[in-house]
């Protein structure tokens, strides 16, 4: 294989697709990145096994073929280039490959050899039709998973919590994020349904690879290919397995009816929380808002270290009453509020609490107190 590409094109390729490989995968294939050439283009492929992903990059090939090089080498390379377009030329040894990258146009004389793998050990995606996909627009879906991604689970022993509940009702699509302990979820219309009946749950380091791909993009496309979920947006390709699971039935969660409803101004509302948090106790980090008549004050503590305290104005009229929150919940929820106010809406210390986006109907977050 040799082929002669733009070298940060090539490292901003390098960098769309390792987001997969695993951490703690030390020198098999699951830390390799596949290179596949084209006619006029390159493709790199790296999976975890759950997850598959493929980008192209613009090239001039010289000789075609594939090689597997370790996804983390490749890239400290790359960042450290100091010439403009790179030859990557692979030869192959008796066991393995060996690649060498240097200078295409002659002028340095550097020289990197790498080591590779079979490349056959890295599975690629395949071609898909159109016929198969849905197109969407990635302005709506990022937002949806902004507001409804942080209150899902990482590594949570019941693993449905582990990713975003995704579910066509019509050409409307539900998203729902859960924990167990805060849940969040947002409604929005498409122009076309989903391509999925009952509902899917996607795990979060797929949600997180599609929030990346959509970035500045337009529109995306998604579908079911082998039984998995298939995404493309501009030249990077998604392929995962689903959770497999009941996802909880949320709405019985989310509360019908309030006693009291407070706005909150948001930017001053964040504010405090974050300096409450800095003497929260760990690992709960509790805040406690209490309610009285006209005020809100906003408490933490660490008991024999510091404590925060601070009084805030707000329309309130119902019965003193003070609540405590895990203090990350209440800032990630305020911060994925877009309105300038916040709305929270409660009954008890203890029974969830509601929180909203006034100009956002479609949006609602629940989180269940702390014990005082």
């Amino acid at each position: 294989m040799k082929f002669t590409v733009n070298t940060t094109e090539f490292l901003k390729a390098i960098n769309s697709v390792d987001g997969v490989i695993s951490v703690r995968e030390i020198k098999s294939a699951l830390s390799n990145l596949k290179i596949q050439t084209g006619d006029n283009e390159v493709y790199l492929s790296a999976t975890d096994l759950e997850i598959a992903i493929k980008t192209s990059v613009p090239s001039t090939i010289g000789e075609k073929g594939t090689a597997s090089l370790p996804a983390k080498q490749l890239s400290s390379i790359f960042k450290n280039l100091n010439f403009d377009t790179s030859l990557l030329t692979t030869t192959e040894q008796s066991e393995n490959s060996e690649t060498t990258i240097t200078d295409a146009s002659g002028k340095m004389d550097t020289k990197f050899k790498v080591n590779g793998i079979d490349s056959e050990d890295i599975k690629t995606i395949p071609k898909v039709e159109d016929s198969s996909v849905v197109e969407f627009p990635c302005q709506t879906i990022r937002e949806m998973f902004r507001k409804t991604s942080y209150a899902m689970a990482i590594e949570e022993t019941r693993f449905v919590f582990n990713g975003l509940f995704l579910k066509p009702d019509n050409t409307d699509l539900i998203v729902v994020g859960t924990d167990g302990r805060r849940l969040s979820k947002i409604v929005r219309k498409f122009p076309k349904q989903f391509p999925f009946k009952n509902g899917v749950i996607i795990p979060h380091k797929a949600v997180r690879e599609m929030l990346k791909m959509m970035e500045g993009k337009e529109t995306a496309k998604i579908g079911f290919v082998e039984e998995q979920i298939y995404v493309s947006s501009g030249n990077v390709e998604l392929l995962f397995k689903l959770i497999d699971g009941n996802f909880p039935d949320y709405e019985q969660v989310i509360p019908k009816q309030t006693t009291e409803s407070v706005r909150v101004v948001k930017a001053d509302f964040l504010t405090f929380l974050k300096q409450a948090l800095i003497s929260a106790e760990e690992p709960s980090k509790q805040i406690r808002l209490a309610f009285t008549k006209g005020n809100v004050n906003i408490s933490s503590s660490n008991p024999g270290t510091m404590m925060f305290d601070h009084n805030m104005p707000i329309e309130y009229n119902g019965e003193a009453i003070t609540i405590a929150f895990k203090g990350d919940y209440l800032s990630d929820v305020v911060k994925a509020v877009d309105d300038p106010e916040v709305i929270l809406e409660f009954t008890t210390s203890s029974a969830p609490v509601l929180f909203k986006d006034p100009s956002d109907s479609d949006f609602v977050s629940v989180i269940m107190p702390m014990k005082l």
